[in-house]
C-alpha cells in the first residue's frame, strides 16, 4: 500500500476511533487524571477497527522509542512489530501543546519512521477535540467537534510562523469566530 494511501487509511481510523470514544466512553472525562484512560479506551477502540482490515499491526500504549528523556513518546503507536513498520504515533494530552511540544512532534515526525504522526488534546472541559497533525515543516490542526462526532480542518502553522504560533495556545478564539 503506498504511504499516501496509508496515512489517509490511518488518518480515517483515528476518526472513527474518535467518534467511538465519544459514544462509548464519555465518562472518562469526568476522571480526574484520565489522560491515560482515555488513551486507553482510544487505543482499544483503534486496535478494533484495525483488527478487522489488518492482523499482523498492534497497537501498544506507551512505547519508549527514545531513551531521553527530552524526546517526544508517543502514547499510542500502531505497527507492526516484526517488521518495525510504524503507521500511526499518537501522543495525547489534555490541554493544548505548548509551541515546544509542537515543535518536538514535527522533530519527531521527521526523525522517526512513522507514517503518520499526531497528538491529541483531550479539552475535557470543551465541546471539541483539538488534533495536531505533524508533517515535515509544519503542524496541521484539526478540530473534532463532540455533538457531531465530525473533524474538519481548522489552521496550520509553520515553523517559520513564528509571529504567528505565539496565539496558537488560544486558538480556541479562533474556532470561536467560525
Amino acid at each position: 500500500m503506498s504511504t499516501r494511501r496509508s496515512k489517509i487509511k490511518a488518518f480515517d481510523t483515528f476518526g472513527k476511533a474518535l467518534a467511538l470514544l465519544e459514544a462509548n466512553d464519555s465518562v472518562l472525562y469526568t476522571w480526574p487524571r484520565n489522560r491515560i484512560a482515555l488513551s486507553h479506551a482510544l487505543a482499544e477502540h483503534i486496535r478494533d477497527l484495525i483488527s478487522e482490515s489488518d492482523k499482523k499491526l498492534s497497537v501498544d500504549l506507551c512505547p519508549v522509542l527514545s531513551k531521553s528523556g527530552k524526546t517526544l513518546n508517543p502514547d499510542i503507536l500502531v505497527h507492526d512489530r516484526e517488521s518495525g513498520h510504524q503507521i500511526l504515533s499518537i501522543a495525547c494530552r489534555n490541554e493544548y501543546m505548548t509551541e515546544s511540544e509542537q515543535d518536538e512532534l514535527i522533530r519527531f515526525r521527521r526523525e522517526s519512521k512513522c507514517e503518520l504522526v499526531l497528538a491529541l488534546s483531550f479539552m475535557a472541559q470543551k465541546n471539541y477535540m483539538l488534533i495536531y497533525a505533524a508533517n515535515e515543516d509544519r503542524i496541521e490542526y484539526y478540530h473534532f467537534d463532540r455533538n457531531s462526532l465530525t473533524m474538519e480542518p481548522v489552521r496550520k502553522r509553520s515553523l517559520e510562523d513564528a509571529p504567528e504560533s505565539k496565539d496558537q495556545l488560544t486558538l480556541d478564539r479562533i474556532l470561536r469566530k467560525r
